[in-house]
């Protein structure tokens, strides 16, 4: 009967962890899928991590499971703990001598990964980056690119192997958090003020954005597709989005702050001068 028992455990560790290792191989699970450098690097710190908590996990699990069966009800002989010492077999001292480096290790590792990958450091490449900024709305994303004149709503697309540089703000909206998991982490687009994040796609490809902080009754809806296509691709892109009859004046887009569900995907051929740091700077005057 407790081989039958061990058995069964062992099965059921092993299907956790067959199970475990199916969900990351799949492609739902968008963070062990990088399509870029940074969110590459972000992977690979994680999993150093991982390891390392492992040298401190893995054993203490298999002394809790040793422990738990030899003191267990059915080893009566052995079952009498009240007046046994602790102390004397393992010493307080034993149970920090393994933490403690591991812990230490991870601190000098996770410090210099967290400023070589400062989102606002940018990608240095031989091609100069393409701007965009990008609003959060209730419920919905506004990307601005100054540079061509134009502006999308729900949709992002720029080249392969060019940096990316996002300006990014909010209007009226709650705290928002960017993030397109295959590309870098999360950094916060907030009324009133901007942050940067630098990313760069490896290939061409469509990948998923949304937003990662909880901002309301359809924050699971306000979502974004992030494209990335050869540079000739793009800039067919552009001019096809220049010949929208839409354009974005600042009458359409106080009309676009207002909150909105599942607002489909919109080009526009045309955007208001200056139109990112009026949205900005009408927040600064009130704070005066």
């Amino acid at each position: 009967m407790r081989r039958i028992k061990w058995i069964s455990g062992a099965f059921a560790i092993l299907g956790g962890l067959l199970a475990i290792f199916f969900v990351l191989r799949s492609e739902n699970a968008l963070l062990t899928h990088p399509k870029g450098m940074i969110a590459q690097s972000e992977l690979k710190l994680i999993a150093i991590n991982y390891l390392l908590m492992f040298i401190v996990i893995i054993p203490t699990f298999i002394f809790l499971f040793i422990t738990v069966w030899k003191y267990s009800v059915r080893n009566s002989d052995q079952n009498d703990l009240k007046d046994r010492d602790f102390g004397k077999k393992v010493p307080q001292l034993l149970l920090w001598i393994i933490p403690c480096p591991v812990i230490a290790v991870m601190i000098v590792i996770t410090w210099k990964a967290a400023h070589k990958l400062d989102p606002y450091e940018p990608i240095k490449r031989e091609v100069n980056p393409l701007t965009i900024q990008v609003v959060a709305l209730d419920w919905k994303w506004l990307f601005l690119y100054p540079e061509q004149g134009i502006a999308t709503l729900n949709f992002v697309q720029f080249p392969a192997g060019t940096p990316v540089h996002f300006e990014l703000a909010a209007d009226g909206s709650p705290m928002n958090s960017f993030w397109i998991p295959q590309l870098s982490g999360q950094i916060y687009s907030m009324t009133g003020m901007t942050t940067h994040l630098h990313v760069m796609a490896d290939e061409s490809g469509i990948y998923s954005g949304r937003a990662a902080e909880i901002n309301g009754e359809v924050f699971a809806d306000m979502t974004f597709v992030a494209k990335s296509t050869s540079q000739l691709d793009f800039d067919d892109w552009i001019n096809h989005v220049k010949q929208s009859p839409l354009q974005l004046t600042e009458g359409i887009y106080n009309e676009l702050t207002k909150p909105s569900l599942k607002h489909p995907i919109t080009l526009y051929s045309y955007v208001e001068k200056d139109l990112f740091n009026k949205i900005i700077m009408k927040y600064m005057h009130s704070m005066h």
